[in-house]
């Protein structure tokens, strides 16, 4: 209701309100019947009817019939019966020398007056004693007392006049208008060629009223009669709105404290608690795991102990351990207690996990794009349950039959694609789609394969530069001689190991992988970038490329690249023009059948920024010569690249704003922000991102409201923590608008908003950028900083060991003190196996050796003090 209002222009705006009566008895859908109704009454000139027919606009005609009639009286009286009885008493009166009267009613005073006036004597004297009407008449028209008329012309005289005020007497029965025969002849005469004209008027006239009767049914009467002078025609239909949904808000006000209490400082610390407790729950998950996986681990060792004393034996030997194989045949209940958790490929499953039962509960596939079916049915053999998670879009299995010759024709490896694990399981099993993406530090880094190959299902989020990540190295076309085929451009593998040197020397901090098309290619690169780093003598360079290094330098080739990340990634192309400038169409693995998947994974490996290198650009590639998929999307990658990402409105959104986030940006804009709304290109767009006054090209602060992103996030964590701090990780400071706050009193909003805005600013200069993006979920705090020592025992319980006063055996000791020392010795809650406990209470009993009689009762009191 309040986005609806906001929406409403100014001009519609009323201080009017509705009553309490008035808005209870409108409903969603009496409010768009009334809607209807206004908007034909407007489209009838009801608003009309008083300026342009205000003679009809007094008319209370409620049925065409009375309409009808009603206008061929106006017919008949002002083109016939007025002029006729005009002309014929002014005639007359001429010939008497009278004075003319003005209205149809002196009119019939003065033909009284003449009849009476032609008359006997003493009906004259009669009249003129008695009569106070004729003697006005007498002397406003100045007659003597003696007239001489016909009887035929006073006859017609009578007839005329008679049939005028007749005519009258019928509209003002049928229009319901009053003292027709007090208005001068000439103004009748001009009101009823008036009426005349309105022809179409009339005939609404009863649709008209009907919808007036309707208004003052609802309430609206008075609203509706400014319509038309202060509340245009336009703005009548808003106008309603806005004192109905006014008037429906203020008796929430009172009605509802969930609104009427709101408060946004108070709902923003709200918020801020739950984040922080969300985060402190997360980082605590582990030591719950860890926990529940303890206890899991004792109770199974208590409950087989004979596979509990094998495996302490083989972790106390040096040599001839049992192999994996058989220890888990030998203790499968320990063994998979005490790891919950293997990894491994799906082949060694099969030779190191019997078969002969299913000692897991789950069995996990990763990469399932690459894993060919076959491969794991020994690990489906050995679990109930299965999770495949992997990307159709990404590599497939690949099988290499052998490298082709290098002649001038054909250089791909003979490859094929075979069905994958993700192909098969996607008949059988349910999808769950992953949609957050996390790597990419810029929505744009992604923003491609979003559009191009998920359909725009994923959901990444901007960064705060507006400078472009994606960047298009062009080398430019020349002949090389000494080069055989077109996979490889010499000056492209020089260039590139410019970038790369460039890259080590300026930004050391952020790692760097290159992606070749070929492999060919990149052989090529590896071995230019080794002669140049053996021909230079700069040991500031040994760091970045150390094999040491935790995300170190490489070159790969396309087909070996899913899985890798990198801060920046430098994808070359390889494949050149020949020496006649022509481009041959031997793109390597791009051409198959599943081209674009790998092209998918090339274009997604980089987290900070990505530069294309090629030895030609969209525009020397034909988009008729191949239809393969891979090749029409390199052609698109390479102008969307060349474009800096603009090709996909990479800062400047076409999202349509609703009523509550155009107001907000005009407020913000009318207070000096340059603000940018909808900023992003893939799934999640910031609400109003907020630029640096002097730094155009970074943004500084987000700003969000609770509109309709906000509410469509499923959960309160996606939408109140996880969303902020994604893009806190991304540089950007976060602030928010409640919509209740923005309602109630926007200036003060708009304040807060800009002091935001002045504080980012301040501080932006200062910070530095984040030197990753970590996945929200993941845990970042300490473990142990969480973990506190465990809590002391209490005093020991009196219970005296062997050897004091008249303790000598176990038979000696009751079970209530077998059994309070058994919870003392629990009580700091450390996990114990029931030999454990079992050694602990020997010790504190004091009995140097354990017979059976002794374990019997020392068994018996662990599991009372357990219940």
């Amino acid at each position: 209701m309040r986005e609806r209002i906001l929406a409403i222009p100014g001009a519609a705006r009323t201080q009017m309100r509705l009553s309490t009566e008035a808005a209870q008895g409108l409903d969603a859908t009496g409010f768009e019947s009334l809607t209807s109704e206004i908007e034909e009454w407007t489209d009838l000139d009801g608003h009309l009817l008083a300026k342009n027919h205000p003679e009809w606009s007094r008319s209370s005609i409620t049925t065409a019939e009375g309409a009808r009639r009603a206008y061929d009286l106006v017919g008949d009286i002002g083109p016939n019966r007025l002029p006729a009885a005009r002309d014929a008493l002014f005639a007359v009166l001429e010939d008497l020398q009278l004075t003319k009267p003005q209205t149809v009613a002196e009119w019939e005073r003065t033909v009284r007056f003449l009849t009476v006036a032609s008359g006997s004597w003493f009906a004259r004297k009669k009249t003129q004693v008695i009569s106070r009407e004729y003697r006005e008449t007498r002397e406003a028209l100045n007659a003597p007392g003696k007239l001489s008329l016909r009887a035929d012309r006073l006859s017609d005289l009578e007839e005329v006049i008679g049939a005028l005020d007749e005519g009258l007497g019928a509209l003002e029965r049928v229009a319901g208008l009053n003292s027709l025969d007090e208005v001068p002849h000439a103004d009748l005469a001009a009101a009823l060629e008036r009426m005349a004209s309105g022809r179409t008027t009339v005939a609404n006239l009863p649709r008209i009223r009907e919808l007036e009767a309707s208004f003052d049914r609802a309430g609206i009467d008075n609203l509706i009669e400014r319509v038309g002078e202060e509340i245009s025609p336009e703005n009548a239909v808003p106008a309603i709105e806005y004192v109905w949904l006014g008037k429906v808000l203020d008796d929430l006000e009172f009605e509802d404290r969930r609104i009427a209490s709101f408060d946004g400082r108070a709902h923003s610390r709200h918020r801020d608690e739950y984040a922080e407790l969300d985060r402190r729950h997360l980082d605590s998950t582990p030591l719950r795991v860890r926990r529940l996986a303890a206890e899991a681990i004792i109770g199974t060792m208590n409950a087989h102990p004979e596979e509990t004393t094998l495996i302490r034996r083989e972790a106390a030997k040096r040599r001839r351990h049992l192999s994996v194989r058989q220890l888990f045949a030998q203790a499968p209940h320990v063994l998979s207690t005490l790891r919950p958790c293997w990894t491994m490929s799906p082949i060694l499953a099969s030779e190191m996990i019997p078969a002969e039962r299913r000692l897991f509960d789950v069995v996990v596939f990763d990469e399932a794009s690459q894993i060919p079916p076959a491969e794991t049915i020994g690990s489906l053999a050995r679990a109930p349950q299965a999770v495949v998670a992997g990307d159709s879009r990404r590599l497939p299995p690949t099988a290499f039959f052998g490298q082709g010759a290098d002649d001038a024709d054909n250089h791909l490896s003979l490859r094929e694609d075979i069905e994958s694990l993700l192909d098969v399981s996607g008949v059988l099993l349910r999808d769950k789609m992953l949609q957050w993406h996390y790597r990419s530090r810029d929505d744009r880094l992604i923003a491609f394969s979003n559009a191009h190959i998920y359909g725009g299902s994923l959901t990444a989020f901007p960064g705060a530069i507006v400078d472009p990540p994606v960047t298009h190295c062009l080398i430019p076309f020349r002949p090389i001689s000494g080069v055989t085929g077109t996979r490889s451009n010499p000056d492209e593998v020089e260039r590139v190991v410019e970038l790369i040197l460039e890259h080590a020397r300026e930004a050391p901090h952020e790692s760097l992988g290159v992606i070749a098309f070929g492999q060919h290619h990149a052989n090529n690169i590896d071995n230019a970038l080794m002669r140049r780093l053996s021909e230079m003598t700069d040991p500031s360079l040994d760091d970045f490329f150390s094999e040491s290094n935790e995300e170190r330098f490489f070159v790969k080739n396309i087909e070996r690249v899913q899985g890798d990340e990198r801060d920046a990634i430098i994808l070359s192309v390889g494949y050149h023009k020949d020496a006649n400038g022509n481009l041959p169409y031997r793109f390597g693995p791009i051409l198959q059948e599943g081209g674009e998947r790998r092209l998918n994974v090339a274009v997604t490996r980089a987290r900070s920024r990505l530069t294309l290198v090629s030895s030609f650009s969209h525009r020397d590639m034909d988009p008729g010569r191949s239809s393969a998929r891979g090749v029409v999307l390199l052609r698109q990658y390479l102008e969307y690249a060349a474009s800096g990402g603009q090709i996909l409105g990479a800062s400047v959104s076409d999202v349509p704003l609703n009523p509550f986030e155009l107001s907000i940006m005009e407020g913000l804009e009318k207070r000096g922000i340059p603000v940018t709304p909808q900023y992003g290109v893939s799934g999640y767009r910031i609400d109003f991102a907020c630029a640096h006054p002097e730094q155009p090209g970074r943004m500084v602060l987000a700003i969000e409201a609770d509109g309709a992103s906000y509410h469509s996030a499923p959960t309160a964590r996606d939408r109140d923590r996880l969303r902020q701090q994604v893009l806190e990780a991304k540089g950007w400071r976060f602030h928010r608008i409640w919509s209740t706050d923005w309602f109630r009193n926007r200036e003060v909003e708009l304040d807060k908003a800009v002091q935001a805005w002045k504080n980012a600013v301040e501080t932006s200069d200062s910070d530095e950028a984040p030197s990753a993006v970590e996945p929200p979920h993941e845990v970042t705090s300490d473990l142990e900083a969480h973990s506190s020592p465990p809590p002391q025992r209490g005093p020991r319980p009196p219970v005296p060991k062997r050897g004091t006063r008249r303790y000598n055996n176990i038979s000696d000791y009751t079970s209530s003190q077998l059994v309070s020392l058994v919870r003392w010795i629990e009580s700091d809650t450390l996990l114990r196996t029931d030999e454990d406990v079992m050694r602990e209470m020997i010790n504190e009993l004091g009995f140097g050796r354990t017979g059976s009689r002794i374990r019997a009762r020392i068994e018996s009191a662990i599991k009372d003090a357990r219940r």
